[in-house]
């Protein structure tokens, strides 16, 4: 599975962008690359899942890309008992 997510450090770049605004209305967050990956790692973890992590875009040496890309591969597949398939 992919996910990406805008890298709120990034915004400083964008010069039309009031400070501690999103870049579009329909985002409800964007997060730095700190919190992305801490949540990633969280999650991936959680459900037996590996994670790695890509740029989107030119990486600015002091800001990281514009976006950001997690990509979890599953590591053990879960097998389902008869149980958990009754439930």
């Amino acid at each position: 599975m992919i996910v990406t997510t805008p890298n709120v450090e990034y915004n400083v770049r964008w010069e039309t962008l009031p400070a501690g605004h999103v870049r579009h209305a329909d985002h409800r967050f964007e997060w730095t690359r700190e919190e992305f990956r801490a949540w990633a790692r969280e999650v991936a973890g959680r459900h037996g899942y590996g994670v790695e992590f890509a740029p989107v875009g030119p990486e600015d040496p002091e800001v990281g890309p514009p976006t950001q890309m997690a990509v979890f591969t599953l590591l053990t597949p879960k097998t389902t008992t008869a149980k958990e398939a009754a439930a």
